[in-house]
C-alpha cells in the first residue's frame, strides 16, 4: 500500500511592481527642495516678519528653496558641547544660520566662536557647557524635504506630512517629502506562482503593506513574515524574501513568497534564502526544479517522532507536534529583545482581556514576529478576533472596529487611530487608552517568573531584525529557549483552569461554582470569564475534547502542573528528496541576470510522491476543466444557496424552521454520496442555523462530517455556532419565534402546487427554434443559450431562457450566477431537484415540501468522454446532462403528472420541454 503524503507548502509566488515603466512615467517630480533654513530671533524681527514659519513670539524660521544646492533631509534641535567657546559638531551636522537685528552669524562646524544659544528663546536655563542649536542634515541617500509646517501637540499632521519626534514646547514640526522617483510608492502584482491555480491577491498586499519602494542604491535582502486569515478562521503563514532589482531610475523591491497552513516561518526563510543563492550563482538545474521540489516534495512528517531534513545551503529541519502548537525561535527572540518583561506581561493580559491592541514598529516584520509569539503563548486558548500582521493603508477601517483586534501598524496610522492599547515596539513603551485591571499580586508574581529572561532584552537588535543575511557579530548572540518561556505562560494558564472539568455537568459549565473555588483570583477571573477567549475554550472542551489532540494534551498537563510539558519524542531523521535532475546534463549551467517574473513551465517536473487527493476539500473550483465538472459545480451551488436561504429566513424570525434545520444534515450527506463539491460556507451556514435553535447534537454531526471529509479546521467553523449563541445571550429579550398558524395537512398537495406555477420559454426570439431541458442544462457550460443544437445549424443567436412564475417574467440564470435577490429562480431550482423550499416563499403557512423520490447522481467515468484536448462530441454532452441532471427530468415529470398547467399566449407547458 502506498503512503499518502500531505504537502507543507501551498504555493510559491513572485511579487514585483506592476507596469513599472508606466508608473515611473506618471510621476510628477519636484524641481525645488528645501535647501536652507534661517533662524530669526528677537522680538523686533519676529513682529516685522509675517510670511515666515512662526515658532513663538521670539523665533521664526525662514525656509529657502533651491534646485542647485544639496536638499535638507533632516532637522532637529541638538545640545552641542562647548569647548573654549567653540561648538563641537559631528561631520554630518550643519548649523542653521541665525539672524538677529539684521546682523548674521554663520557657524561652520565649530570653527568660529560660539555666539548664540537658543535656550533663552524657549526660556531654558543654560549651563554654559552646552548650547541649544538647530541643525540639519543633507544625506544624498535620503528623500529631500519639500515643505515644513508647525502643528499643535494634539493635532494630526495633514495628509502627506510626517511629524518630527522632537517637541517644541506644545508644538511639533511636520515635514513633507518632495515628489521624487524614490519617495513614491509603487503598485505591485503577483507576476507568477506555482501552482498557478492557487493565487491569493491579498498575499501581495500584506507582503508590501505600504507599497513597493524604489532606492537609489542596492539594498541588502530582508524578509517579512505575515499571517492571512480566511473567513472561516483558517490561517495561512507567509514568508517573503524581499530583494532589489535594478532599473533605469534605481533599484526596485520585489519578493519571492512561500505560503503554508503550518507555522514553519524559520524553515521557509531558509528555503527562500537557498533559492536566492541559487539564483545569483551558476547551477546545473533551473530555478523551476527547485521550486517544484519545495512545493511538491517537502511533505508533512507523518509521525511526531520523525524529523525530515532538507539539504540545501544548510540543513533545514521539519518536525511536528500533536501536543502543542509550533512556533519559531526567532519570534521569541524578537519579542524579548524589543520588550522588557513587565511590558510583555502587560501585553499578555491585554490579550486575555480581549482589548484592542496595536503593535507599532518601523519594520513590519517586528510586528509579525511578536504576533506569532503571542498567539503561541495563549495555548490552550485561541485568538478568534481580527488578526492582521501588517495593516495596508487600504484596510485602515479595521482600526475603527468596535471589536477586539490584534493588528500591526505604522506610526502614522497610530497617530490617526489612538483609541486602542498602543505598543511601541521600537521604544519599549505601552500607551494604555483602555485600562488593564490586573491584580498587583498576580502581575508581580508573573513578572518575577520571567526574571531569568532579562538578559535577552536588547533594543540594539532592532536594527538587524528583518535582515535576511545579517552581518557577523563581534559577540556571540545568546539564543533564547522558547520552550522555557512557554512553560511559564502554560503554568499560569494551568493555574487559571485547574479542575475546570469538575464544573461541567451535562454540557453545562457551572460558572459560579468555578469562581467560588478560586477566591484568590476572583477579581481577575470574573471579567476574564466574560471573554470569548475563555467561553469559546469551555464550549469546545464540552463538545470536541475527545477528538482534538492538542486540547487533550492540555488536560493531561492539568494532572501534572509542575512537570516539563514541552518535550519532543526521540527523533528519527530522514532526508527529503533532492531536486529532480532528470533531463538535464551536468555540463550545462543556468545563470540569471534578474529573477524571472514568469516561470518556464517546461522546466517543472511531476511530483514523485503520491499525495492526499483532498488536501483542501473546500477549495473553490472557480475554473472546472471538463463538462462533467461544470455541471457538478452548478448542482452543488444549488445546495449551497439552499443553506444560505435557510439562515436568511431563520434570522428574519417570522417562521419556525426547526424541522428544516434537522433535515439539513440529510442534504449534506446526500451531497457527499453524490460526490458534489462541498464549500466551507455550507458548514458555516449550518453552524449558524443550529445555534439559533441551540441544537448542540446536530452541530456536532456537522463537525463530524467535516472530519470525515478531511477538513482540519473544525474549531474555526464551530466558532460560528458559539458566536451566534453569544449574540443571543447578550440580548436583553429573546426573539419571539412566530409559530406556524395553519395545519400543513389542511391543504392538499395539488391545491398548493396550483398556486405556484413555473413555465419555461426556451424559444429563440430570432428564428423560433425551441429547445429541450437538456439543452438548457447543457447551456450551463456557456453563459447563455445559443441557437445551435443536435448537430443542426441554427441562426447562432444567443438568448436568455425566460422563466414565468405567476405570470411574471424572470430570466433564467446559471445556478452559480444567482444572487440572494433572485428568489424566484432559486425556488425553481429547489423545486426541480426536490429540495424543501418553504422558507423562500412570502407565505408562512405552506407545508414543507419533500421530494417523493430522490434520484441519486451517478456518473460512470469510464463510459464518458474525458479527454479535454480533443473535440467534444454532441452525444457526450447529452449523456452527461441525462446522467448528472437526470433528477431534473424525473422531478419535472412528477410535477406534470400531478397538475394541469394551462397554456398562455407567451407561455409554454413544462411538459413541452421534454418532448
Amino acid at each position: 500500500m502506498n503512503i499518502l503524503y500531505q504537502r507543507i507548502y501551498n504555493q510559491f509566488s513572485i511579487i514585483a511592481p506592476s507596469n513599472l515603466t508606466q508608473q515611473l512615467e506618471s510621476i510628477q517630480v519636484d524641481k525645488e527642495y528645501i535647501t536652507n533654513i534661517t533662524v530669526i530671533v528677537g522680538t523686533h524681527e519676529c513682529k516685522k516678519k509675517t510670511h515666515h514659519l512662526r515658532i513663538n513670539d521670539q523665533m521664526l524660521l525662514k525656509i529657502e528653496k533651491d534646485s542647485a544646492k544639496p536638499p535638507i533631509t533632516d532637522l532637529s534641535f541638538y545640545y552641542l558641547d562647548l569647548h573654549d567657546s567653540k561648538l563641537k559638531l559631528t561631520h554630518d551636522l550643519h548649523i542653521c544660520t541665525i539672524q538677529e537685528d539684521d546682523s548674521k552669524w554663520h557657524y561652520q562646524n565649530g570653527n568660529l566662536d560660539f555666539t548664540y544659544d537658543l535656550s533663552k528663546v524657549f526660556g531654558y536655563s543654560s549651563n554654559h557647557k552646552t548650547a541649544l542649536i538647530l541643525c540639519y542634515k543633507t544625506d544624498p541617500m535620503q528623500d529631500p524635504w519639500s515643505d515644513l509646517i508647525l502643528i499643535s501637540k494634539n493635532q494630526l499632521p495633514p495628509e502627506g506630512f510626517y511629524k518630527l519626534p522632537q517637541s517644541i514646547q506644545n508644538s511639533y514640526l511636520a515635514y513633507s517629502l518632495a515628489n521624487t522617483y524614490h519617495s513614491a510608492k509603487y503598485q505591485f502584482e503577483i507576476t507568477d506562482s506555482y501552482p498557478q491555480n492557487n493565487d491569493k491577491p491579498e498575499l501581495a498586499m500584506f507582503c508590501f503593506p505600504n507599497g513597493i519602494s524604489l532606492y537609489r542604491n542596492n539594498q541588502f535582502p530582508k524578509y517579512n513574515h505575515y499571517i492571512l486569515t480566511s473567513e472561516t478562521g483558517e490561517r495561512t503563514y507567509c514568508t517573503a524574501l524581499i530583494f532589489c532589482e535594478q532599473n533605469l531610475k534605481g533599484f526596485h523591491e520585489m519578493a519571492i513568497v512561500l505560503s503554508s497552513n503550518y507555522c514553519y516561518s524559520e524553515q521557509s526563510l531558509e528555503l527562500l534564502k537557498n533559492l536566492y543563492q541559487i539564483y545569483i550563482a551558476k547551477n546545473v538545474l533551473p530555478l523551476e526544479r527547485y521550486i517544484c521540489n519545495i512545493v511538491d516534495e517537502i511533505v508533512l512528517p507523518q509521525d511526531p517522532a520523525e524529523t525530515y531534513i532538507y539539504n540545501g545551503a544548510k540543513q533545514i529541519f521539519f518536525f511536528q507536534s500533536n501536543c502543542f502548537p509550533l512556533c519559531s525561535n526567532q519570534a521569541f527572540q524578537c519579542l524579548f529583545a524589543v520588550l522588557n518583561k513587565k511590558n510583555i506581561v502587560l501585553l499578555y493580559f491585554a490579550l486575555l482581556y480581549e482589548k484592542k491592541i496595536q503593535l507599532i514598529s518601523s519594520k513590519p516584520v517586528i510586528s509579525s514576529l511578536v504576533i506569532e509569539a503571542l498567539l503561541t503563548l495563549l495555548y490552550p486558548f485561541e485568538f478568534t478576533h481580527i488578526l492582521i500582521s501588517n495593516l495596508p493603508e487600504d484596510l485602515e477601517q479595521y482600526l475603527e472596529a468596535p471589536l477586539p483586534y490584534l493588528i500591526g501598524i505604522n506610526k502614522k496610522q497610530a497617530e490617526k487611530y489612538p483609541d486602542a492599547i498602543q505598543v511601541f515596539l521600537d521604544s519599549n513603551n505601552i500607551k494604555q487608552s483602555q485600562t488593564i485591571d490586573v491584580p498587583e499580586d498576580i502581575f508581580d508574581k508573573f513578572v518575577l517568573k520571567l526574571k531569568e529572561f532579562d538578559k535577552y532584552y536588547n533594543p540594539g537588535l532592532i536594527e538587524t531584525i528583518g535582515d535576511a543575511f545579517p552581518m557577523p557579530r563581534e559577540d556571540e548572540l545568546e539564543m533564547i529557549d522558547q520552550y522555557q518561556v512557554r512553560e511559564v505562560f502554560l503554568r499560569f494558564n494551568i493555574f487559571l483552569l485547574q479542575d475546570y472539568k469538575k464544573f461541567i455537568d451535562k454540557q453545562v459549565f457551572k460558572e459560579k461554582l468555578f469562581v467560588k473555588s478560586k477566591q484568590r483570583i476572583k477579581q481577575f477571573l470574573e471579567p476574564f470569564m466574560e471573554t470569548r477567549l475563555f467561553t469559546f475554550f469551555i464550549q469546545v472542551r464540552m463538545q470536541l475534547s475527545q477528538n482534538d489532540s492538542q486540547l487533550e494534551y492540555f488536560d493531561d498537563c492539568l494532572k501534572n502542573p509542575k512537570g516539563d510539558h514541552f518535550t519532543l519524542p526521540v527523533q528519527i531523521f530522514k532526508d527529503y528528496l533532492k531536486p529532480n535532475d532528470e533531463g538535464f546534463k551536468k555540463d550545462k549551467h543556468f545563470q540569471y541576470c534578474t529573477f524571472p517574473l514568469k516561470l518556464n513551465d517546461q522546466f517543472f517536473s511531476k511530483p514523485r510522491l503520491e499525495f492526499l487527493k483532498h488536501e483542501n476539500p473546500f477549495s473553490v473550483y472557480l475554473f472546472p476543466k471538463t463538462q462533467i465538472d461544470i455541471l457538478r459545480f452548478e448542482l452543488a451551488h444549488i445546495y449551497k444557496q439552499w443553506f444560505r436561504f435557510l439562515v436568511y429566513r431563520i434570522e428574519e424570525g417570522k417562521i419556525d424552521l426547526k424541522d428544516l434545520v434537522k433535515y439539513s444534515i440529510h442534504l449534506l450527506k446526500e451531497m457527499k454520496q453524490n460526490n458534489l463539491y462541498i464549500d466551507s460556507d455550507i458548514f458555516k451556514y449550518a453552524m449558524i442555523a443550529c445555534a439559533h435553535y441551540q441544537m448542540n447534537d446536530l452541530a456536532l454531526q456537522f463537525i463530524q462530517q467535516m472530519r470525515l471529509l478531511g477538513y482540519q479546521k473544525q474549531i474555526q467553523i464551530y466558532q460560528y455556532y458559539f458566536q451566534t449563541l453569544q449574540n443571543h445571550k447578550k440580548q436583553k429579550k429573546a426573539q419571539q419565534v412566530i409559530q406556524q398558524t395553519t395545519n400543513p395537512s389542511s391543504r392538499s398537495l395539488s391545491n398548493r402546487q396550483s398556486d405556484y406555477k413555473f413555465y419555461l420559454d426556451a424559444k429563440c426570439p430570432r428564428c423560433g427554434r425551441r429547445y429541450a431541458i437538456e439543452d438548457i442544462l447543457a447551456s450551463f457550460i456557456q453563459d447563455n443559450m445559443e441557437c445551435k443544437s443536435n448537430g443542426t445549424l441554427g441562426c447562432n443567436n444567443k438568448f436568455d431562457v425566460q422563466l414565468f412564475f405567476n405570470d411574471k417574467v424572470h430570466y433564467l440564470k446559471k445556478p452559480s450566477k444567482i444572487e440572494k435577490e433572485d428568489k424566484i429562480i432559486n425556488m425553481y431550482y429547489f423545486y426541480l431537484i426536490g429540495l424543501p423550499y418553504r422558507f423562500v416563499k412570502n407565505q408562512s403557512d405552506d407545508d414543507i415540501v419533500y421530494s417523493s423520490k430522490k434520484i441519486p447522481i451517478y456518473v460512470d467515468y469510464g463510459g464518458l468522454y474525458t479527454d479535454e484536448n480533443d473535440e467534444c462530441p454532441t452525444n457526450y454532452i447529452l449523456k452527461v446532462v441525462l446522467e448528472v441532471f437526470g433528477m431534473f427530468m424525473e422531478r419535472m415529470r412528477e410535477i406534470i403528472q400531478k397538475q394541469e398547467i394551462p397554456k398562455g399566449k407567451h407561455q409554454r407547458r413544462v411538459s413541452d420541454l421534454s418532448d
